[in-house]
């Protein structure tokens, strides 16, 4: 899978479904005018009465009848029709513009708790944790629908940055592990193939649809309300006009409101077997999906979602939630047995008839973690013994490979074994202490701090003493107890986990995390200067925190021309880090831009450093993605001028890519 080509997809596929209910909403107009049309005709022809003083009937003059075309009618119903359907769209759209967390917790989602003793709580984190450092993506935050007995879930958000995943009670308590991680890597391909912002597009339009039909219901019931509380007919003609426009808005609103169903339904249908096969080859392993789709076709309830706040959110699920209506033409997604057979074509057709619950104690991964059970002993020994004797050489678990831009940026996004597999192995060698502290707020700001001490001993205890100064000194005597488990992390684990440390971090308030940031800006400065890890794990956080807070996905450039001057900043920057001639490095950068080579030039030091480069990616964040994806190659062919990438060069590598928005896996292989 193509991350750029998904998203670009699903861009058209927004476009072309902005069109379909664009049509919808013209369809809806034209009833609307037609059904004006008809009431006051009708209603200039019936006469009506009042009586008078004696109580005779007294009938009012017969007005004239409309023309078919009447412009100012046709005027009034459009203006009224956009102003119901786009002010109800625009409050669906407020409510969840706030990302996944707003999503999961409209559907009654409740938070997993990051230092949950709960196993089949903590299976779940870790699954989430190891498809988080394997795709690059950050990690989501993660709920439970707790009185959901059905088997079901689904991602949501706006960006990669606040994603949330959210899964059934009865999702944890009766999938195996695999099973559970073949459905995660299916949500994991939603975030990662744009659909997550589509759904809600989706989910907003719909209900602005609805919204006619809702408010010529509550026409008539208030009618009927009134009707009876009055107990007379008084006033003649005027009640059958208002009940025409009543039932008239209901029938129109409703009947906008199937067809947009139907739109959305067909929509949702076709991106499931994109993501069904995306968990396969991910996990490498078909059972765990299939395993999941053959309970949830054994069990009683199935898939079925029973909150009431979850039923405009159908097309967000792994599996349908709802009874589809009309012989299936609501159905969000395909036949069970279709998406079965085509992830298993030897399927036999015979569904699971599982136990009730699974036993969580037998499993073993719950507690061991992300290799799916398969913990190596030595490994976990030789970790042990580092904690104990920090002097010892660290251990190297991954090695320097090979860099080939053009695949590093093709992995961006992809959901493939080797990622899968090397996320396990790294996150294998991370420290327990390290591992524990990014489930949790407080602890989780000193790992980072922790992350940006120097490697000489003077240093560190300059920086910590700014800890103790500016985030307390509770905050110092935590980071002087995760001194030992630092000195044995590898290198190539510092990023992933600040990619842990995220949703522990999102709970900050905007004074402490005013007071996070001041406090790590003071790290970085201590020594007067600036690294590029330390740059890269500033800009990621700041990024990536605020993108959680304000979600955002505005492209405001679409032409390489107004970007000139920052995309030769990125690359002037990378060319002074490289070994080779760095005139050399640029020149191999720039020539995957041809459209604009020849217009760029290599920027001395002083115009392209740290500060030069925060301002550039800033800008280039807004870009369109082919722009986001030539920058990305051409920055690798800069790094690759040598043939190889050190964890220096990744690491501000892969930091551009996130503040880009482009989520990238490590740069690095399992030995």
């Amino acid at each position: 899978m193509d991350f750029f080509e998904a998203q670009e997809r699903a861009r058209k596929r927004t476009h072309r479904l902005v069109m379909l209910f664009v049509l919808a909403v013209l369809g809806t107009v034209l009833a609307g005018y037609v059904a004006s049309w008809l009431v006051l005709n009708n209603a200039g022809a019936y006469q009506g009465y009042t009586r008078d003083r004696t109580g005779r009937r007294v009938y009012r003059e017969a007005s004239a009848p409309r023309p078919i075309f009447d412009p100012k009618l046709f005027l009034l119903v459009t203006g009224g029709t956009l102003a119901v359907v786009g002010g109800a769209s625009l409050y669906k759209w407020s409510q969840m513009r706030e990302g996944g967390s707003a999503i999961a917790e409209m559907a009654g989602g409740r938070l997993v708790d990051l230092k949950t003793t709960d196993l089949r709580e903590r299976k779940l984190l870790n699954v989430v944790e190891e498809m988080s450092i394997a795709s690059g993506i950050p990690m989501p935050a993660v709920y439970v629908l707790e009185d959901e007995p059905g088997l079901n879930a689904f991602a949501a958000g706006l960006t990669t940055s606040d994603a949330a995943v959210t899964v059934t009670r009865g999702t944890l308590d009766k999938l195996s592990r695999d099973e559970l991680q073949g459905v995660i890597a299916h949500e994991f391909s939603h975030i990662l193939n744009g659909d997550m912002r589509l759904n809600v597009r989706i989910t907003a339009i719909v209900f602005g649809i609805l919204v006619i039909g809702l408010l010529g219901r509550g026409i008539l019931q208030s009618l009927g309300r009134a009707r009876v509380s009055s107990g007379d007919s008084k006033k003649g003609g005027g009640l059958p006009v208002l009940l025409a426009v009543g039932l008239a808005l209901m029938i129109i609103g409703y009947v906008g409101y199937f067809f947009g169903r139907l739109i959305q339904a067909a929509v949702s249908r076709q991106r499931e077997f994109l993501a069904d096969a995306s968990a396969v080859q991910f996990t490498r392993n078909p059972g765990g999906i299939t395993g999941a789709l053959k309970k949830i076709g054994g069990y009683a309830l199935g898939g079925n979602v029973i909150g009431a706040n979850t039923a405009e959110l159908g097309h967000f699920f792994f599996a349908q939630a709802f009874k589809s209506n009309f012989g299936g033409l609501w159905a969000t997604h395909p036949p069970l047995d279709e998406r079965i057979r085509a992830v298993d074509p030897t399927w036999d057709g015979k569904l699971f008839e599982p136990e009730q619950v699974v036993d969580i104690a037998h499993e073993s991964s719950a507690v061991a973690g992300f290799g799916g059970g398969q913990r190596f002993g030595t490994d976990e020994t030789l970790r042990r013994v580092h904690e104990a004797q920090p002097d010892l050489p660290r251990p190297r678990t991954f090695v320097s490979v090979p860099f080939k831009p053009v695949k590093i940026v093709a992995d961006i996004g992809a959901l493939t074994e080797s990622h899968f597999r090397n996320a396990q192995l790294l996150l294998d060698t991370i420290p327990t202490r390290l591992r524990e502290s990014t489930r949790d707020t407080a602890a989780a700001q000193v790992l980072v701090y922790g992350l940006l001490l120097n490697g000489d001993k003077a240093a560190r205890d300059v920086q910590q003493a700014l800890v103790a100064q500016h985030a307390g000194p509770e905050a110092a005597t935590a980071l002087a107890a995760q001194r030992s488990a630092l000195s044995v992390l590898d290198p190539a684990a510092r990023l992933p986990l600040l990619q842990l440390s995220l949703p522990a971090l999102r709970s900050l308030d905007g004074a402490a995390l005013d007071r996070f940031f001041t406090t790590l800006d003071e790290l970085v400065h201590a020594d007067q200067q600036v690294t590029p890890f330390e740059y890269a794990v500033q800009k990621m956080l700041l990024h990536q925190l605020q993108l959680a807070q304000k979600p955002a996905g505005r492209v405001l450039y679409d032409s390489f021309d107004g970007l000139r001057g920052e995309i030769a900043v990125i690359l002037s920057s990378l060319a002074h880090l490289s070994p080779k001639d760095s005139a050399a490095a640029f020149a191999e950068g720039a020539a995957q831009i041809p459209v604009i080579r020849d217009q760029l030039a290599l920027l001395p030091p002083a115009e392209s450093g740290l500060e030069q480069v925060d301002a550039a990616l800033d800008k280039l964040a807004l870009a369109s993605l082919p722009i986001k994806q030539r920058l990305l190659v051409a920055a690798g062919h800069v790094i690759a001028s040598d043939g190889t990438v050190s964890v220096e060069e990744g690491e501000l590598y892969r930091a551009f890519a996130a503040t880009l928005d482009c989520p990238m896996p490590t740069l690095g292989q399992a030995a």
